[in-house]
């Protein structure tokens, strides 16, 4: 078990690397040039500069974020910041940390999407194993015509028929923020009450697509596992057909269900940039947003690394679940 256990740890720190590596070369391979940005928002702000100041201006900026040295001691900065837990300043936010702008977005993004991943993966399956065990009935070429469709919308188209729906024609939901406008944050009835009511949307455009798509999923494998030997024997052994469908069909078909969420949990920390966009939600997809658009380097990093930790978290406790659900795995060693 320990040497199970270790050997998981090694790939999870060799993939760490990689994707540190790797994040690190794509954000400095952005078109969006970051001091350009402050240098428009001055200009955009009336500052008028000859060119000998623009250029000791950018000069300045340039050594103050370490854009001035070669890209191998960039990264090594960026390696030993990160050691000790410093991703450095915004460049959009400066002189905000990067930590501080991610610590204040997280939990927002958490709490929304780890609630809606957890529905839609149970009611996805659920729903999904009904439809596959009865396949033959019209209820379930319904719900796999509603499910694949649901399944094949885009994030952005959805979210913004939900927001024409209901805010402008049914105005039943707020549209901007997380909470509402102009109350402190305190833990009050009507201050949870408005922070869900502001959640219901974008919650409601990823519960219905990953709902979607796990009951196409579903239906798709229960198909293919009611077809076992094993199956059929127990439908003639006159067992009941909850019993079948929840001991038999779907305790195998979990298995790559199971895979899903662990990474769909993982990536959690990245946000969902599109919902909470068109929503103007406070969390980590807006953030991240406004860092790409901004060419803020460190924001980018700093967003990214936590998705990578989040991800590689969530590989090596399904290495460790594995076992426990698969009894093939325990018997392989």
């Amino acid at each position: 078990m320990i040497r199970y256990i270790v050997k998981n740890l090694g790939s999870v720190a060799i993939t760490f690397l990689v994707g540190t590596l790797i994040l690190f070369v794509i954000s400095r391979l952005s078109p969006t040039d970051p001091i350009n940005v402050m240098m428009s928002r001055l200009a955009a702000a009336g500052a008028s500069l000859t060119p000998e100041a623009y250029e000791s201006m950018r000069t300045t900026f340039m050594r103050l974020y370490g854009l001035d040295k070669p890209l191998f001691v960039q990264y090594l900065s960026f390696m030993k910041g990160l050691l000790a837990g410093d991703l450095g300043p915004s460049f959009s936010h400066f002189p905000t940390p990067v930590t501080e702008l991610i610590y204040r977005a997280m939990p927002w993004t958490i709490g929304l999407l780890t609630v809606s991943i957890l529905i839609s993966w149970v009611f996805g399956n659920l729903i999904g194993a009904v439809a596959g065990y009865f396949d033959y009935k019209r209820l379930s070429k319904i719900l796999e015509g509603v499910s694949l469709s649901l399944s094949l919308i885009p994030y952005p188209v959805l979210a913004l028929l939900l927001a024409l729906l209901f805010i402008y024609f049914v105005p039943l939901f707020p549209y901007f923020g997380g909470a509402p406008p102009g109350v402190s944050p305190q833990f009050s009835w009507s201050y949870i009450v408005g922070i869900l009511r502001h959640a219901c949307l974008p919650a409601l455009s990823v519960i219905l697509i990953n709902t979607g798509m796990s009951v196409v999923t579903m239906r798709a494998l229960t198909i293919g596992v009611k077809t076992e030997d094993y199956v059929e024997y127990a439908e003639l052994r006159n067992l009941p057909w909850r019993h079948v469908l929840v001991h038999y069909i779907l305790r195998n078909c979990l298995l790559p269900q199971v895979t899903g969420l662990a990474l769909s949990l993982g990536q959690i920390f990245s946000g969902t940039l599109v919902t909470e966009y068109i929503f103007a939600y406070p969390g980590l997809g807006q953030l991240s947003y406004y860092a790409i658009v901004n060419g803020d380097y460190n924001l980018v990093m700093g967003i990214a690394f936590f998705s990578l930790v989040g991800v590689c978290i969530a590989i090596f406790l399904l290495e460790l679940i594995y076992p426990l659900i698969d009894p093939r795995t325990r018997a392989g060693g």
